[in-house]
């Protein structure tokens, strides 16, 4: 009798004692979820735009880019501008300043530099982390002869 007296006992506690544990754990695992809320981002994408290439006083050909990217809506909502005009002039400024990039001499082309130099550009213009990602729709090169019209 004091056997099934203790066994009642110990089942009583354990069951308990598991219930608290199980409203224990689901509280620190909704404590978690609500602490780290994911920022909502969006994607963009910008118009084609054409960069002149010039070497030697002539211009070679144009360099033709097309771009998405990715805007913290929050971190942008708190800037009075939009990153759209700032991602289409960092590109720009990019390549027409970088006298490394020489289609004529086919080389390589470092795009994850380029895109994070974008990045780093037009976060540091507007004063926030709006931009947190860039991606290559197009990038081609057409030379001066390519772009003339048949006559």
């Amino acid at each position: 009798m004091i056997r099934l007296i203790l066994v009642g006992m110990w089942a009583s506690l354990m069951t308990i004692a598991s219930y608290y544990a199980i409203a224990h754990f689901r509280q620190e695992h909704t404590k978690k979820e609500a602490a780290a809320p994911a920022p909502l981002l969006e994607t963009r994408k910008t118009k084609e735009i054409n960069v002149p290439k010039i070497r030697d006083g002539a211009v070679k050909g144009y360099v033709v880019m097309q771009f998405s990217y990715v805007v913290d809506v929050a971190a942008m909502k708190k800037t009075p501008l939009s990153p759209d005009a700032f991602v289409v002039d960092e590109a720009f400024r990019s390549i027409y300043d970088d006298d490394k990039i020489d289609f004529m001499r086919l080389e390589k082309v470092d795009l994850s530099a380029l895109s994070q130099s974008i990045i780093k550009s037009v976060n540091a213009r507007l004063k926030a982390d709006v931009l947190t990602d860039v991606a290559f729709h197009e990038f081609t090169f057409m030379s001066y002869s390519e772009s003339k019209p048949p006559m």
